[in-house]
């Protein structure tokens, strides 16, 4: 796998980000040295990068391409590569065939996935999903959380846009995708990192913890608030979906939180916070528990049922 590297000259980064830029690369170039790689069409973008369908031309796999410009955020791509290459053998992560560089951008060639569940749910005719279908949600990523966590990282920015289908014979298997705000917060060692007084905020308003709007120290529980707010939003929706202001947001999650009740998802659901409200920030989350809570919640809950959206026809085939 080729090296990739960072470009901190401020002039390759565009003020334009993601699918709202030009087209960083053409239908029809080849990209690669050691392998080569025929660029087929943009699937997709959003951050700083963008996704394209590609075709190796010699095993005839078709691919998916993630693209960054080279600038001073040109880490964030190496950062993704290094934790998709430690996570290779997760069945929730993309596979990573190849990396390099064309011009003035960094590349990553990977696992062709399907569309997201936030677009996924905007198909449905009651803009939700099923409790049945919610809860699978949830038990496939906290599966996959585990394994990102036991390696000492956050992701930071667990949403639906963030969580994919796959497709083909992995149609019933879903993706945590983009890494790009990850941190690693316990070293091989088993050490932590050190407490900052003042965090950054990182992540997406409408899903973080109260934790992140504090401005305080993200730990791997933190990612699972986010999982838990993602969860509501696919089954009923959230109050706060048409609030802007961080400090609004973070009043609403308050309030709900206050005397928590689901409307759809049952009584064994309201423990799932209550479980996050205990677990500190260094704690490893009882991610058993909170899988058996969700399939609690299902009155027939079976793994190998086809999704709500099996029959949808994906933009990336």
């Amino acid at each position: 796998m080729n090296q990739l590297h960072c470009q901190k000259n401020a002039e390759y980064y565009p003020a334009e980000r993601g699918k709202t830029a030009a087209p960083f690369l053409e239908n029809g170039m080849i990209i690669g040295v050691k392998r080569s790689f025929r660029v087929e069409k943009m699937v997709g973008g959003g951050g700083f990068g963008q996704i394209y369908r590609a075709v190796d031309l010699e095993s005839k796999l078709v691919v998916a391409v993630k693209v960054e410009p080279k600038s001073s955020e040109s880490g964030r791509i190496v950062l993704e590569l290094n934790i998709l290459v430690q996570l290779a053998h997760s069945s929730h992560i993309p596979k990573v065939y190849y990396s390099g560089e064309v011009g003035i951008y960094n590349f990553i060639i990977m696992q062709l996935l399907g569309s997201n569940i936030a677009d996924l749910r905007k198909f449905q005719r009651s803009r939700s999903f099923s409790v049945e279908t919610t809860s699978r949600v949830g038990i496939q990523c906290l599966e996959c959380l585990k394994t990102i966590h036991k390696l000492g990282y956050i992701h930071r920015d667990i949403k639906p846009s963030n969580i994919c289908v796959g497709i083909g014979e992995h149609k019933r298997v879903l993706y945590i995708v983009d890494f790009g705000m990850a941190r690693q917060i316990r070293f091989s060692d088993g050490t932590f990192r050190p407490e900052r007084p003042y965090a950054s905020f990182r992540g997406t308003t409408r899903y973080v913890s109260l934790t992140a709007h504090e401005r305080k120290e993200q730990g791997f529980v933190d990612d699972i608030w986010c999982l838990f707010f993602s969860l509501l939003e696919l089954v009923e929706g959230l109050p706060w979906k048409n609030i802007v202001d961080q400090d609004q947001v973070c009043n609403a999650k308050r309030l709900m939180l206050n005397n928590f009740q689901s409307r759809k998802m049952g009584r064994n659901f309201e423990m799932f916070p209550q479980i996050l409200e205990r677990t500190k920030r260094i704690e490893t989350p009882d991610y058993e528990r909170l899988i058996g809570i969700l399939k609690s919640s299902c009155p027939s809950f079976n793994e190998l049922e086809e999704f709500e959206w099996d029959d949808h026809d994906e933009q990336y085939q």
